[in-house]
């Protein structure tokens, strides 16, 4: 069975935001077909089972937002590096360290949904935009497939980068993972 690891969300069970319930879902529908591993803000729940249904979880020491989060994906990306034959990165913060992984032969599977256009969004610093800009390059470059969630950022991506990217649009139903 396929090993698939899932970075860059504060983990499971879904308790904030959309990609944790994406996660949830995709998860629950899929577990029959891979084993998945899904890393988790370790500070964000209570309790830390090594699992959830047939799902690993793996807890990160590190915030997974705002700034920390680019050594939580970081730390996580490297983590699953050695134990996962797909990686499917959600958002682009750690994905600087693709080039690094690409130079030393990591030929697994990386499926990296971008997660809009961060950069571009008044909130950064300057410094902050620059980052998010050369990461999202980066996931781009460096990425086996590339996922958008809308229209509008498959067409940025193929405008932008020549690379094609596959739109997969996605909500959620607010059934909890585990009953």
């Amino acid at each position: 069975m396929k090993k698939v690891a899932i970075i860059g969300t504060v983990g499971l069970p879904a308790c904030y935001g959309g990609f944790e319930s994406l996660v949830e879902q995709l998860v629950q529908q899929l577990w029959d077909q891979f084993e998945f591993t899904v890393y988790c803000q370790k500070s964000a729940f209570k309790e830390h089972p090594a699992k959830i249904g047939k799902v690993n979880l793996k807890y990160m020491p590190l915030h997974a937002n705002g700034i920390t989060s680019v050594p939580y994906d970081m730390l996580s990306i490297l983590h699953a590096a050695f134990h996962a034959d797909t990686l499917l990165i959600l958002g682009v913060g750690g994905c600087p360290l693709l080039i690094l992984l690409r130079l030393c032969g990591f030929r697994k599977k990386i499926v990296c949904n971008i997660d809009g256009i961060e950069w571009r969004r008044a909130k950064w610093s300057i410094f902050a935009r620059w980052y998010l800009r050369f990461a999202e390059k980066c996931a781009v470059k460096f990425s086996d497939t590339v996922i958008g969630d809308n229209q509008v950022i498959v067409d940025y991506v193929r405008n932008t980068y020549h690379k094609d990217c596959q739109l997969i649009e996605y909500g959620a139903d607010s059934q909890p993972l585990v009953k």
